[in-house]
């Protein structure tokens, strides 16, 4: 599987858009759906952590509509969905 490291943090690649446009953001998922990163970009530190594990390696649905929320809605960044 393709994935993008900088520095010890995974970076933005096409299977898993985080972040603002420019890509220079970078954090990590963890365990059950739990997603932490920085984005120099807007100035955003981001994290979720849930009370209840998930089975999703990245974009665990519950995550990613809270993301999707703050950069599409909040922001008028991209999408951070990978197929959009």
């Amino acid at each position: 599987m393709d994935t993008a490291f900088s520095l010890g943090y995974l970076k933005p690649f096409p299977r898993l858009r985080f972040g603002a446009a420019g890509d220079r953001a970078f954090g990590t998922p963890g365990a059950g759906g739990s997603f932490g990163f920085a984005d120099p970009e807007t100035g955003v530190g981001f994290a979720y952590a849930m009370n209840r594990a998930g089975f999703h390696l990245w974009d665990d649905p519950r995550e990613l509509a809270l993301r999707e929320a703050l950069y599409r809605t909040v922001l008028g960044e991209r999408s951070q969905r990978p197929d959009q």
